[in-house]
């Protein structure tokens, strides 16, 4: 059966009753944004607040960067939320782009070039899988150094949460055939998606390794103005319409071979960035009670 996340971004005084929302309707998992620049609360402090408002609900962040965290510190981050949370949480990762670049330039980050975000990634997971499994990590990497670190606090999760990779180039596809168990595909548009899923099959083929599932972020608005031009959402999978036409595209990602979905419900009253709680709700109960039961599963 296919799954279904929200990604949200709402203030405090909405996370509460948006997060308990998501869980009676049954969505599969609720995934925080990150970003240091925009209306958000900080990431990870939002997923440790909703663990505590849910009891069933998977947990995470939408994508985090290590870029921007040193790996030991996300590691015990990581690990703590998944024993608070008793094993729910999804740990989702990417190298990031023009927002994490323009983040960093605000707030003092180096924002390395993508070969060396590729390296700091592929560290950074390599150093966070030890720590959550192994009594003592040792690593000696070109960005990062560990000597003698002992592990401290052990997920609940066997091997600690699964890891999610977002991304599409050869690079990304390459650290998820390392350490991936789900494949995110991200929200901006692809020629052809069937060739990219086969390539990731192949991928797991060539690492004799089962494949993985694979998700796809969609950003949606339904029964809002459909006359009306969101020009930000040029090139992303950004569907505007009635619960029928977006039952039709959710149909379209099902067929090609997405099993998830990272959803993105837009608001129709102001900044499509910008949650409102009402409208959130809404978009949740019409996704829900007029998408989800006439999709061909």
């Amino acid at each position: 059966m296919p799954k279904f996340s929200i990604e949200i971004g709402v203030s405090l005084d909405s996370l509460k009753s948006v997060s308990t929302k998501a869980e009676e309707l049954n969505f599969d998992g609720i995934f925080y944004g990150d970003s240091l620049s925009s209306y958000q609360l900080e990431c990870w402090t939002a997923i440790a607040i909703i663990s505590s408002y849910t009891k069933d609900i998977r947990i995470g962040p939408a994508v985090t960067f290590p870029l921007i965290r040193h790996p030991s510190v996300l590691a015990r981050t990581a690990a703590t939320i998944d024993q608070f949370s008793n094993g729910r949480l999804e740990f989702r990762v990417g190298l990031g782009g023009k927002t994490m670049k323009l983040d960093s330039k605000k707030y003092g980050f180096d924002f390395a070039t993508y070969e060396n975000r590729v390296k700091i990634l592929d560290e950074s997971i390599q150093i966070m899988k030890s720590l959550w499994t192994e009594k003592e990590t040792n690593f000696n990497g070109e960005y990062f150094n560990l000597k003698d670190a002992p592990q401290e606090i052990i997920p609940v999760q066997k091997n600690g949460p699964p890891i999610t990779i977002s991304g599409k180039s050869g690079s990304v596809l390459e650290l998820l055939e390392k350490h991936g168990d789900v494949w995110e595909s991200g929200g901006k548009k692809d020629k052809d998606y069937s060739a990219l899923i086969q390539k990731v099959d192949d991928m797991c083929l060539r690492g004799n390794r089962s494949k993985v599932d694979k998700s796809i972020e969609m950003f949606i608005l339904m029964n809002g103005d459909a006359n009306k031009a969101y020009d930000i959402f040029d090139g992303w999978n950004f569907f505007n319409g009635s619960p029928e036409y977006v039952c039709e595209n959710v149909q379209t990602m099902l067929d090609i071979g997405f099993n998830r979905f990272s959803l993105y419900f837009v608001d129709k009253d102001g900044s499509p960035f910008v949650q409102n709680e009402a409208n959130l709700v809404e978009q949740m109960e019409l996704f829900k009670d007029k998408v989800i039961p006439n999709l061909r599963t």
